[in-house]
């Protein structure tokens, strides 16, 4: 080969070289590819349940300072006439029970579901004995509601006095039946719902109840409360110790206006509830409601009632 075919070759050659050294490789190798390092994607724990505490809110019926009975109660009297009061019942229901901590935070308390005295977010409290002049009672009583919250401190207690709407018709009798609701002694059925509160002596009866609702359809049972008074005061009470205060309900408060001795012509004996009834007006002033319109006094029954009181 001349000198001047082996100068071509040796400058191709260097060519290719060059060529190769330029784009990252040799020998026909692939070029190396620089990439941005990708942070890893951080692990999300689950977050855990709250700890929750149970909670005991108890509650007591009186006449003054003397827990109610179901016997002639000789030392304790009650309304205008000074009436020596003999109960017959002491019953009511309580619902949508609401603690509220420090900072102003609600929190519902989540009811123990007994298949007895609760269901759902209801609750009965039972102050008679089933004997004596309560012999249409039973035995059982129940002065506690039962549940839990979220731990915290909490200072206030909130209650609606009576029935939610939802359940008012609801579990009283048939395929539905459910205890607490399904106490017959509770049960309106001229009213088609519930009794909230009864409170019943001798010659003189006190049954608060919502009134109004109409059935549309009997089959189905079911029932129309638009135009219905509600009649369930809902009450709070501030600054309290959860765990060891009482809840009292005074008897001697709620009908010290009252003559129980009388009845209003063309009544049942007592307060039936029904906005014309003479013999509710001072009652329902007590429970903080208003006879006509069954709403709370000025929108705030906590602070129109009289007759509840925490010690």
């Amino acid at each position: 080969m001349s000198n001047k075919y082996q100068l071509k070759a040796l400058a191709s050659s260097l060519f290719v070289s060059s060529v190769l050294i330029g784009c990252g490789g040799s020998g026909g190798g692939s070029p190396v590819e620089t990439t941005a390092p990708v942070d890893p994607v951080p692990t999300v724990e689950p977050s855990a349940p709250p700890a929750l505490q149970n909670v005991e809110l108890k509650f007591a019926a009186r006449v003054g300072e003397q827990p109610v009975s179901c016997q002639i109660m000789d030392t304790a009297i009650a309304g205008t006439q000074n009436t020596q009061p003999e109960f017959t019942d002491v019953r009511m229901y309580i619902s949508e029970v609401i603690l509220i901590n420090e900072t102003g935070k609600e929190v519902a308390l989540e009811l123990t579901q007994d298949k007895k005295w609760q269901y759902k977010n209801v609750a009965l409290l039972d102050f008679e004995t089933g004997q004596d002049n309560c012999a249409n009672g039973n035995e059982a009583l129940n002065h506690l509601i039962k549940g839990t919250v979220p731990t915290d401190k909490y200072t206030s207690v909130k209650f609606t006095l009576g029935v939610p709407a939802e359940l008012n018709h609801y579990g009283i009798d048939g395929d539905d039946a459910v205890s607490p609701l399904d106490v017959m002694g509770m049960n309106w059925s001229w009213q088609k719902g519930h009794k909230h509160l009864r409170m019943d002596i001798k010659g003189w009866n006190l049954h608060l109840g919502t009134t109004g609702c109409e059935v549309t359809d009997l089959a189905t049972e079911t029932v129309d409360c638009s135009n219905s008074r509600p009649n369930r005061p809902t009450y709070q009470f501030d600054s309290i110790d959860i765990a060891n205060s009482t809840i009292v309900f005074d008897y001697q408060k709620l009908v010290a206006n009252s003559d129980l001795t009388t009845n209003q012509p063309q009544t049942p004996p007592g307060c039936m509830s029904s906005a014309t009834d003479a013999d509710c007006g001072n009652v329902f002033t007590k429970l903080g409601l208003d006879l006509t319109t069954g709403q709370c006094i000025g929108g705030d029954c906590s602070a129109a009632q009289t007759w509840i009181t925490v010690e």
